[in-house]
Formats: structure tokens, sequence, C-alpha cells
């Protein structure tokens, strides 16, 4: 299947003038975003885009995704992932600013963030990801039975993200793109193919989705 490939950025709210460049194929994700990983042993490097004169934070092994001439960017810092935990960045949506006071909206690390796709920095709905759910939740930033999820059984969005309700999730890939655009913070656009899971029986694509489950114990009386 073809997605939709973006990389958007995060200023970070200490110094809005520095970004954190994240990636992702599920731009109907983004309205969910609650934080962002890196991996804490990856090297990130804090970069000056000359062409743009703006100041980008992305891993060092995947500094080629965003730039194919060296001469392109500067190298300001050389910074461990370990040490990016903790900072707050802006996001970029406020349908869940509330959830702030919970710990959310900040770089959190984990062990998932791989170094063969995107930038390094992995945007978290935990939601709609299984390792974006395992992180919030063990970093306190969520209840487990509260993972923020404005899409409902059908697959359309929920009051909670304001002009999107009532839009099937896929569907609000593109308008999300554009608000992006005009806003700013899509640094880049492609499309990346890629697998993903179809319905057997409708042949309609399948949606990450958290769920409310019931586990019942059932013990064998000898």
């Amino acid at each position: 299947m073809s997605d939709p490939s973006v990389h958007i950025t995060f200023p970070t709210l200490k110094d809005p003038s520095v970004k954190f460049v994240a990636w992702t194929t599920t731009p109907w994700t983004l309205p969910s975003n609650l934080a962002l990983a890196v991996h804490p042993d990856f090297i990130y490097l804090k970069l000056k885009d000359i062409k743009r004169n703006e100041i980008f934070i992305v891993a060092e092994n995947r500094v080629a995704e965003l730039y194919k001439d060296p001469k392109t960017y500067e190298i300001i810092e050389k910074i461990k992932g370990i040490d990016l935990e903790g900072i707050e960045y802006e996001p970029l949506f406020n349908f869940f600013e509330e959830r702030r006071k919970d710990g959310c909206f900040k770089v959190l690390a984990g062990t998932f963030v791989t170094a063969d796709s995107g930038t390094g920095i992995v945007h978290c709905a935990p939601g709609f990801g299984v390792e974006d759910y395992k992180l919030c939740v063990d970093k306190k930033i969520i209840q487990p039975d509260n993972p923020a999820l404005p899409v409902d059984a059908n697959g359309k969005f929920t009051k909670e993200v304001g002009k999107y309700a009532d839009m099937y999730f896929k569907d609000a890939d593109k308008p999300i793109r554009q608000e992006l655009k005009q806003n700013g913070r899509l640094l880049l656009e492609s499309t990346y193919k890629h697998s993903y899971p179809y319905c057997w029986r409708s042949d309609t694509p399948l949606m990450y989705r958290a769920v409310d489950a019931w586990f019942i114990k059932v013990t064998a009386i000898k």
C-alpha cells in the first residue's frame, strides 16, 4: 500500500527556534499526538538548515533522510538521546492540551525507536500504536484506560478533534497535511510504499486502535 509520508516539526517550548523533526506515514494519527520518542543511545544532531535558516534536531544516523548534501546544513551540537528526555514541545494541534498537566507533550526515551527509517524521532499517538501505548503508560503520562482515542468504532473522528469530527480516518490524511503545510509545520512530503493490514473479508484497510478488553480467569477444579 502507498501512504503519504510526512516530516513534521515540533518546536521546543524553551526555545521555539529549535524544532524536533518527526516522521510518519499515518498523518491521521497526528491530532492524537501526546509525546515524541527518541532512542536513549542514539546520537542526535542539532543542526542549522542553511537554506531555511532554521534549527532542527534529528538522529545522526538518519540525517541523510533530510539532507543529501552535507553542505546544506551546519552541525551545532551532538546530543545523546537520553539527554533529550523531558524536553517540552509545542504539539501540532491543541485538541488535548489539557493533558500537558499529566506530563504529555514531552520527549520520552524508548528503545523501540529504530535507525532504519524516519528521523530517529517517533511521534506517539498511544491510542493507535502498541509501542506508543506501552511507552506512554510506562512513563505514566496516560492512564491505561484513557490513551486519547478520538476515533470511534466505525473509524470516524469524534467531536474531540473539532473540524475533523465525523470524517473517516483515512480520508483525513489529506486535509491534515494541508493544514500542517499552511501552519508551516510540514517540512517534507512524499509517498511511501509499505505493507499494511487489510480485512480479508471486505478488502478495506484496518486501523490499529486501543479497545477495552475483559480477561476472565478460569480455574479448573480437580
